[in-house]
């Protein structure tokens, strides 16, 4: 506890920079220059290197590959074995019978050998999935970013690094920031391959909603979920299932009936359970402000699996969704009527709205694929 308060105190006082460079000469990594060689397959010609140091945002690799595929790149891509946790291969099902992507794990100490070694250089592109603000001192001491100049994909608006106010800077959404204009959009939302579903609930008449659990409220709060299951059992509704994925605040016994509680799921359990669904429950709550300029995974659900969400109104410019592709709401106390307005919705009205949700994510992935492309291609360059 009090190292982490020590560091808590070391970033307030001192200047980012200053910080990366102590944090570098004294980093793990410096061992690293008595390092010859690492065990590691031939890189082949063509190829991109996909790297997550983390153990979240594996969500968003597969959309890469399948960008990079699409450009015609090999793809090696490389997870750090030191940060178990979400990130599983089961991710990447799709992609296991392609010979063109290969899923490579190495521990911390030897992605950062491998992007300071000759052998780095035989890629034609890098891309870094989850670049932070400690990222450099993390896990990039010594690492010559002008030398590697890799497409780096940030989260949040305002990174404190140099790099950040390159133009090799890249977001899932239009990310607006006081240090440099906005991002690159590359929006990578490809999960696994769908049916289109064009018909709404089941031949109970039962309608299935999903939804995330987290801890943090603030992402996804659950209580929004317990109070429109009120509202709605006031007024005599309960056709209707809302499955719960995650491990976040425990779910009441008085909503047994109606939410089922499937806890932690790995990647293709999640999926199927996506996939048999009708509509995906966002619950970011109105006073998360942040999601105003940042991307959600939930957009990212809607998208690849063409399930209409239901959002409040004030993201719906940010994630590209208006009321003919999802359905939207303008009060956290209006979500029971958005919840009743879906259960009641005839077939017709559920496909027009699937339909016009496919025709945003084919413009999404058009646009996405073309800045990709053009952003890999541009020399180095940083913004004034």
């Amino acid at each position: 506890m009090k190292s982490k308060n020590l560091k808590k105190l070391l970033k307030k006082s001192f200047p980012h920079k200053l910080l990366t460079i102590f944090s570098a000469v004294f980093s793990k990594y410096i061992f690293n220059i008595f390092i010859r060689n690492i065990k590691y397959p031939d890189i082949r010609e063509n190829s991109v290197l996909l790297i997550e140091f983390y153990n979240v945002h594996g969500e968003t690799l597969p959309g890469f590959i399948k960008y990079l595929l699409d450009l015609n790149f090999n793809v090696d891509v490389v997870l750090n074995k030191d940060n178990k946790g979400r990130n599983d291969f089961g991710l990447f099902s799709e992609f296991i019978l392609n010979e063109k992507t290969r899923i490579i794990s190495l521990s911390g100490f030897d992605i950062n050998y491998l992007l300071r070694s000759v052998k780095i250089k035989k890629y034609r592109h890098i891309i870094i999935n989850t670049y932070t603000n400690s990222c450099e001192s993390d896990y990039l001491a010594f690492v010559n970013m002008k030398k590697l100049q890799p497409v780096c994909v940030v989260h949040n608006s305002d990174l404190k690094n140099k790099y950040f106010k390159s133009n090799k800077i890249i977001s899932l959404v239009n990310i607006k920031s006081n240090n440099r204009k906005p991002t690159i959009v590359v929006n990578s939302h490809y999960f696994c391959n769908i049916n289109k579903r064009l018909y709404k609930g089941n031949e109970s008449n039962i309608v299935t909603f999903t939804a995330l659990n987290k801890k943090s409220l603030f992402r996804r709060n659950l209580n929004l979920l317990f109070s429109a299951c009120d509202a709605l059992y006031k007024k005599g509704i309960t056709n209707f299932i809302v499955k719960v994925i995650g491990k976040g605040i425990p779910v009441p016994e008085c909503y047994k009936n109606n939410i089922i509680d499937y806890g932690f799921l790995d990647f293709q359990a999640m999926y199927k359970e996506i996939i048999d669904s009708d509509f995906f429950l966002a619950l970011i709550d109105q006073e998360s402000v942040q999601y105003k300029n940042k991307a959600s995974g939930s957009y990212q659900i809607s998208y690849g699996f063409l399930k209409p969400i239901i959002l409040h109104s004030q993201f719906a410019e940010i994630s590209n969704l208006d009321n003919t592709n999802s359905i939207l709401y303008n009060n956290n106390n209006e979500l029971p009527d958005a919840m009743e307005k879906c259960i009641n919705m005839s077939n017709n009205e559920y496909s027009s709205i699937v339909n016009n949700l496919e025709e945003t994510e084919k413009k999404i992935y058009i646009l996405s694929l073309n800045n990709l492309k053009e952003t890999l291609d541009l020399p180095l360059k940083y913004e004034k």
